[in-house]
């Protein structure tokens, strides 16, 4: 298994090379149902929005990646599966 290192880093580098039409989808691996959908704007600022079943939250622009390093581990702590889109 991964360590948590190394998959903040591959996750990191995965959201400093996105294009502008390519995303990253974060979710819960929890019954939570929890979701974030991160993609990254001409401006090089990140876009976030996160969501469950429930409830949409605003959405949230992003320059420094350690910030949404911060939120996702807020949000999921350490079980959560990333998609790019």
């Amino acid at each position: 298994m991964p360590s948590i290192v190394m998959v903040s880093k591959k996750l990191s580098h995965e959201l400093l090379n996105l294009d502008i039409d390519e995303g990253v989808l974060i979710e819960s691996t929890k019954n939570t149902k929890k979701k974030m959908y991160i993609n990254k704007r001409t401006s090089g600022f990140f876009v976030e929005i996160c969501s469950d079943l429930t409830d949409m939250s605003e959405i949230r622009f992003y320059r420094d990646i350690k910030h949404i390093h911060k939120l996702i581990d807020d949000i999921f702590g350490r079980e959560y599966s990333v998609t790019i889109y």
